[in-house]
Protein backbone atom coordinates (compact mmCIF):
# COMPACT_ATOMS: atom_id res chain seq x y z
CA UNK A 1 0.00 0.00 0.00
CA UNK A 2 1.40 3.54 -0.88
CA UNK A 3 1.43 6.12 2.23
CA UNK A 4 -1.53 8.11 0.71
CA UNK A 5 -3.83 5.12 1.23
CA UNK A 6 -2.27 4.81 4.38
CA UNK A 7 -3.20 8.30 5.28
CA UNK A 8 -6.82 7.66 4.52
CA UNK A 9 -7.34 4.31 5.57
CA UNK A 10 -7.30 5.70 8.55
CA UNK A 11 -10.12 8.86 9.23
CA UNK A 12 -10.28 7.53 12.85
CA UNK A 13 -6.64 8.63 13.63
CA UNK A 14 -6.95 11.90 11.68
CA UNK A 15 -9.75 12.93 12.85
CA UNK A 16 -8.91 12.53 16.35
CA UNK A 17 -5.85 14.40 15.94
CA UNK A 18 -7.87 17.11 13.97
CA UNK A 19 -10.38 17.70 16.70
CA UNK A 20 -8.30 17.97 19.52
CA UNK A 21 -6.21 21.00 17.51
CA UNK A 22 -9.89 21.76 14.82
CA UNK A 23 -8.61 25.79 14.26
CA UNK A 24 -4.98 24.82 13.50
CA UNK A 25 -6.11 21.93 11.39
CA UNK A 26 -8.69 23.99 9.42
CA UNK A 27 -6.36 26.73 9.07
CA UNK A 28 -3.54 24.31 7.72
CA UNK A 29 -5.58 22.55 5.04
CA UNK A 30 -6.48 25.86 3.95
CA UNK A 31 -2.93 27.48 3.88
CA UNK A 32 -1.80 27.21 0.04
CA UNK A 33 1.72 26.03 1.42
CA UNK A 34 0.92 23.33 3.10
CA UNK A 35 -1.49 21.45 0.51
CA UNK A 36 1.65 21.85 -2.14
CA UNK A 37 3.96 19.89 0.68
CA UNK A 38 0.36 17.96 1.23
CA UNK A 39 0.37 17.19 -2.18
CA UNK A 40 3.91 16.20 -2.78
CA UNK A 41 4.56 14.08 0.12
CA UNK A 42 0.71 12.49 0.76
CA UNK A 43 -0.84 12.61 -2.87
CA UNK A 44 -3.54 14.55 -1.95
CA UNK A 45 -4.37 16.73 -4.48
CA UNK A 46 -4.06 20.41 -3.86
CA UNK A 47 -7.39 21.46 -5.44
CA UNK A 48 -9.31 19.10 -3.06
CA UNK A 49 -11.16 20.53 -0.76
CA UNK A 50 -11.08 18.75 2.64
CA UNK A 51 -13.64 18.73 5.67
CA UNK A 52 -13.53 21.17 8.54
CA UNK A 53 -12.67 19.24 12.14
CA UNK A 54 -15.04 19.85 14.81
CA UNK A 55 -13.84 21.17 17.97
CA UNK A 56 -16.15 18.55 19.56
CA UNK A 57 -16.36 15.74 18.37
CA UNK A 58 -20.28 13.75 17.96
CA UNK A 59 -19.56 11.60 20.62
CA UNK A 60 -18.33 14.10 23.08
CA UNK A 61 -21.79 15.75 22.27
CA UNK A 62 -24.12 13.25 22.79
CA UNK A 63 -22.41 11.64 25.95
CA UNK A 64 -22.69 14.67 27.41
CA UNK A 65 -26.59 15.90 26.24
CA UNK A 66 -27.40 12.13 27.08
CA UNK A 67 -30.79 10.36 25.72
CA UNK A 68 -34.13 12.06 26.35
CA UNK A 69 -36.45 10.03 24.67
CA UNK A 70 -38.75 6.76 26.48
CA UNK A 71 -38.65 4.71 23.03
CA UNK A 72 -42.27 4.11 22.75
CA UNK A 73 -41.83 4.17 18.85
CA UNK A 74 -38.58 2.23 18.84
CA UNK A 75 -35.11 2.18 20.02
CA UNK A 76 -32.12 2.78 17.85
CA UNK A 77 -27.85 2.33 18.12
CA UNK A 78 -26.86 5.27 15.65
CA UNK A 79 -23.50 4.47 13.75
CA UNK A 80 -22.66 7.73 13.70
CA UNK A 81 -19.88 7.81 11.03
CA UNK A 82 -16.39 9.51 11.04
CA UNK A 83 -17.46 11.65 8.87
CA UNK A 84 -20.47 12.88 11.90
CA UNK A 85 -18.25 12.05 14.65
CA UNK A 86 -15.28 14.76 13.42
CA UNK A 87 -17.16 16.74 10.60
CA UNK A 88 -20.31 17.10 10.14
CA UNK A 89 -20.94 17.06 13.56
CA UNK A 90 -24.77 19.36 13.20
CA UNK A 91 -25.85 16.01 10.86
CA UNK A 92 -25.75 13.33 13.76
CA UNK A 93 -27.40 16.08 15.93
CA UNK A 94 -29.91 16.09 13.52
CA UNK A 95 -30.14 12.93 13.19
CA UNK A 96 -30.75 12.53 17.18
CA UNK A 97 -33.84 15.39 17.45
CA UNK A 98 -35.49 14.01 14.56
CA UNK A 99 -35.30 10.63 15.86
CA UNK A 100 -36.51 11.52 19.50
CA UNK A 101 -39.03 14.17 18.13
CA UNK A 102 -40.87 10.82 16.61
CA UNK A 103 -40.28 8.83 20.41
CA UNK A 104 -37.49 6.71 19.31
CA UNK A 105 -34.64 6.40 21.80
CA UNK A 106 -31.34 6.71 20.65
CA UNK A 107 -27.73 5.34 21.72
CA UNK A 108 -24.42 5.52 20.62
CA UNK A 109 -22.60 2.26 21.40
CA UNK A 110 -18.83 2.03 20.80
CA UNK A 111 -18.20 2.40 17.43
CA UNK A 112 -14.82 2.57 14.83
CA UNK A 113 -14.56 3.71 10.88
CA UNK A 114 -17.07 0.91 9.44
CA UNK A 115 -13.81 0.17 6.93
CA UNK A 116 -14.35 1.13 3.81
CA UNK A 117 -11.34 3.64 3.57
CA UNK A 118 -9.01 0.66 4.38
CA UNK A 119 -10.80 -1.44 1.42
CA UNK A 120 -10.61 1.53 -0.86
CA UNK A 121 -7.19 1.47 -0.32
CA UNK A 122 -6.69 -2.57 -0.62
CA UNK A 123 -5.89 -2.89 3.35
CA UNK A 124 -8.59 -5.78 3.37
CA UNK A 125 -7.02 -6.98 7.05
CA UNK A 126 -7.45 -3.82 8.35
CA UNK A 127 -11.01 -3.45 6.90
CA UNK A 128 -12.09 -6.79 8.80
CA UNK A 129 -10.16 -5.64 11.87
CA UNK A 130 -12.90 -3.05 12.11
CA UNK A 131 -15.52 -4.70 11.09
CA UNK A 132 -15.06 -7.05 13.86
CA UNK A 133 -14.86 -4.55 16.15
CA UNK A 134 -18.07 -2.85 15.04
CA UNK A 135 -19.89 -6.31 14.89
CA UNK A 136 -19.13 -6.87 18.62
CA UNK A 137 -20.84 -3.45 19.44
CA UNK A 138 -23.95 -3.48 17.31
CA UNK A 139 -24.72 -6.60 17.99
CA UNK A 140 -24.95 -6.54 21.77
CA UNK A 141 -27.37 -3.77 20.94
CA UNK A 142 -29.27 -5.29 18.49
CA UNK A 143 -29.61 -8.68 21.01
CA UNK A 144 -31.10 -5.91 23.43
CA UNK A 145 -33.41 -4.94 20.83
CA UNK A 146 -32.34 -1.61 19.01
CA UNK A 147 -32.47 -1.56 15.63
CA UNK A 148 -28.78 0.16 13.81
CA UNK A 149 -29.46 3.60 11.87
CA UNK A 150 -27.04 5.02 10.11
CA UNK A 151 -26.78 9.18 8.33
CA UNK A 152 -23.85 7.42 5.72
CA UNK A 153 -24.90 5.54 2.44
CA UNK A 154 -21.18 3.91 2.18
CA UNK A 155 -21.47 2.75 5.95
CA UNK A 156 -25.22 1.63 5.65
CA UNK A 157 -23.54 -0.33 2.52
CA UNK A 158 -20.56 -1.80 4.41
CA UNK A 159 -22.95 -2.63 7.65
CA UNK A 160 -25.15 -4.40 5.68
CA UNK A 161 -23.70 -5.86 2.51
CA UNK A 162 -19.75 -6.05 3.46
CA UNK A 163 -19.80 -7.04 6.86
CA UNK A 164 -21.42 -10.49 6.19
CA UNK A 165 -18.49 -11.15 3.66
CA UNK A 166 -15.76 -9.98 5.65
CA UNK A 167 -16.94 -11.38 9.28
CA UNK A 168 -17.94 -14.92 8.91
CA UNK A 169 -20.81 -15.59 11.46
CA UNK A 170 -24.67 -15.16 12.71
CA UNK A 171 -23.72 -11.81 14.80
CA UNK A 172 -22.59 -9.71 11.64
CA UNK A 173 -25.80 -11.36 9.29
CA UNK A 174 -27.74 -10.44 12.60
CA UNK A 175 -26.16 -6.25 12.10
CA UNK A 176 -26.92 -6.78 8.63
CA UNK A 177 -30.46 -7.78 8.80
CA UNK A 178 -31.12 -4.98 11.53
CA UNK A 179 -29.34 -1.72 9.75
CA UNK A 180 -31.20 0.66 8.28
CA UNK A 181 -29.95 4.02 6.22
CA UNK A 182 -31.23 7.11 8.34
CA UNK A 183 -33.86 7.77 5.72
CA UNK A 184 -35.10 3.93 5.52
CA UNK A 185 -35.65 3.79 9.10
CA UNK A 186 -37.75 7.34 9.18
CA UNK A 187 -39.97 6.05 6.23
CA UNK A 188 -40.50 2.59 7.89
CA UNK A 189 -41.84 4.55 11.03
CA UNK A 190 -44.14 6.98 8.44
CA UNK A 191 -45.31 3.18 7.12
CA UNK A 192 -46.33 1.95 9.87
CA UNK A 193 -48.43 5.63 10.67
CA UNK A 194 -45.88 6.29 13.67
CA UNK A 195 -43.65 9.60 12.02
CA UNK A 196 -44.70 12.68 12.87
CA UNK A 197 -45.76 14.49 9.83
CA UNK A 198 -46.74 17.96 12.18
CA UNK A 199 -44.25 20.06 9.88
CA UNK A 200 -44.24 23.62 9.87
CA UNK A 201 -42.17 24.47 7.22
CA UNK A 202 -41.31 23.99 3.77
CA UNK A 203 -37.99 23.50 1.79
CA UNK A 204 -39.21 25.31 -1.74
CA UNK A 205 -37.24 23.60 -4.55
CA UNK A 206 -34.62 21.06 -3.53
CA UNK A 207 -31.94 19.59 -6.05
CA UNK A 208 -31.03 16.00 -4.56
CA UNK A 209 -28.02 13.55 -5.30
CA UNK A 210 -28.96 10.23 -4.77
CA UNK A 211 -25.65 8.64 -3.59
CA UNK A 212 -24.43 5.58 -5.54
CA UNK A 213 -24.32 3.59 -1.94
CA UNK A 214 -28.08 3.81 -1.60
CA UNK A 215 -28.66 3.62 -5.24
CA UNK A 216 -26.86 -0.02 -4.68
CA UNK A 217 -29.12 -1.12 -1.45
CA UNK A 218 -32.01 -1.17 -3.37
CA UNK A 219 -34.35 0.43 -0.99
CA UNK A 220 -35.95 3.35 -3.40
CA UNK A 221 -35.70 6.64 -2.71
CA UNK A 222 -36.60 6.99 1.22
CA UNK A 223 -34.11 10.37 1.59
CA UNK A 224 -36.76 11.74 -1.37
CA UNK A 225 -39.71 10.52 -0.23
CA UNK A 226 -39.34 11.99 2.96
CA UNK A 227 -38.18 15.20 2.52
CA UNK A 228 -41.76 15.27 0.20
CA UNK A 229 -43.70 14.79 3.06
CA UNK A 230 -42.71 18.82 4.39
CA UNK A 231 -45.24 21.59 2.66
CA UNK A 232 -44.66 23.13 -0.08
CA UNK A 233 -41.39 21.23 -1.06
CA UNK A 234 -40.61 19.94 -4.04
CA UNK A 235 -37.19 17.07 -4.70
CA UNK A 236 -35.99 16.83 -8.00
CA UNK A 237 -33.46 14.19 -8.39
CA UNK A 238 -30.24 13.88 -9.76
CA UNK A 239 -28.56 10.04 -10.23
CA UNK A 240 -25.66 11.21 -11.28
CA UNK A 241 -22.48 9.76 -9.60
CA UNK A 242 -19.73 12.47 -7.66
CA UNK A 243 -16.74 10.91 -9.21
CA UNK A 244 -15.18 11.24 -5.47
CA UNK A 245 -15.92 7.28 -4.78
CA UNK A 246 -14.07 7.36 -1.50
CA UNK A 247 -10.23 8.31 -1.25
CA UNK A 248 -10.62 7.87 -4.74
CA UNK A 249 -11.04 11.74 -5.91
CA UNK A 250 -8.80 12.85 -2.96
CA UNK A 251 -5.34 11.77 -4.72
CA UNK A 252 -3.83 13.63 -7.40
CA UNK A 253 -3.51 10.99 -9.80
CA UNK A 254 -7.35 11.33 -10.40
CA UNK A 255 -8.07 14.46 -8.85
CA UNK A 256 -9.06 16.10 -12.67
CA UNK A 257 -10.51 12.84 -13.49
CA UNK A 258 -12.92 13.13 -11.11
CA UNK A 259 -13.82 16.29 -11.76
CA UNK A 260 -14.74 15.02 -15.50
CA UNK A 261 -17.01 11.72 -13.75
CA UNK A 262 -19.05 14.76 -11.92
CA UNK A 263 -19.84 16.87 -14.43
CA UNK A 264 -23.85 15.43 -15.02
CA UNK A 265 -23.82 16.01 -11.49
CA UNK A 266 -22.87 19.95 -11.89
CA UNK A 267 -25.39 20.41 -14.59
CA UNK A 268 -27.87 18.72 -13.18
CA UNK A 269 -27.68 21.27 -9.91
CA UNK A 270 -27.10 24.11 -12.11
CA UNK A 271 -30.21 23.39 -14.45
CA UNK A 272 -32.70 22.29 -11.05
CA UNK A 273 -32.28 25.95 -10.41
CA UNK A 274 -33.00 25.08 -6.62
CA UNK A 275 -33.04 26.83 -3.47
CA UNK A 276 -31.60 24.07 -1.54
CA UNK A 277 -28.64 21.35 -2.44
CA UNK A 278 -28.55 18.22 -0.23
CA UNK A 279 -27.11 15.02 -0.86
CA UNK A 280 -26.69 11.85 1.94
CA UNK A 281 -23.18 11.59 1.12
CA UNK A 282 -20.66 14.15 2.87
CA UNK A 283 -18.23 13.05 0.27
CA UNK A 284 -20.51 14.62 -3.08
CA UNK A 285 -21.63 17.25 -0.81
CA UNK A 286 -17.53 18.18 -0.80
CA UNK A 287 -17.03 17.64 -4.91
CA UNK A 288 -20.52 19.80 -5.57
CA UNK A 289 -19.24 22.66 -2.75
CA UNK A 290 -15.99 22.80 -4.62
CA UNK A 291 -17.76 23.41 -8.47
CA UNK A 292 -20.69 25.17 -7.41
CA UNK A 293 -19.82 26.91 -4.17
CA UNK A 294 -23.17 25.44 -2.44
CA UNK A 295 -22.89 23.40 0.59
CA UNK A 296 -25.04 20.72 0.38
CA UNK A 297 -27.55 20.23 3.20
CA UNK A 298 -28.16 16.63 4.71
CA UNK A 299 -31.64 15.66 4.48
CA UNK A 300 -32.33 14.81 8.12
CA UNK A 301 -31.13 18.41 8.47
CA UNK A 302 -33.82 19.48 6.05
CA UNK A 303 -36.15 18.00 8.17
CA UNK A 304 -35.41 18.92 11.01
CA UNK A 305 -35.82 22.43 9.46
CA UNK A 306 -39.22 21.15 8.57
CA UNK A 307 -40.48 20.24 12.40
CA UNK A 308 -39.16 23.82 13.24
CA UNK A 309 -36.79 22.25 15.65
CA UNK A 310 -33.63 24.51 16.39
CA UNK A 311 -30.03 23.30 16.54
CA UNK A 312 -28.24 22.26 19.77
CA UNK A 313 -25.28 22.90 21.20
Amino acid sequence: MRLVDRVLANPDGMGRLGTLSSKLANRANGNRFFRAVMERTLGIHRGRNLPSYAAQTFEKWFARRGARSSGQNGKVALFSTCTVNYNDTETGKAAVQVLERNDVAVSCPPQRCCGMPALDGGDIEGARVRARANVAALSSAVRAGFDVVVPGPTCSFMLKKEYPLLVKGAEAEEVARHTYDLCEYLMKLHKAGKLDTDFSAGAGRVAYHVPCHLRVQNIGFKSRDLMRLLPETQVEMIESCSGVDGTWGFKKDYFDLSLKVARGLFRGIDNAEATTVATDCPLAGLQIELKTGRKPAHPIEIVRRGYGIAPEG
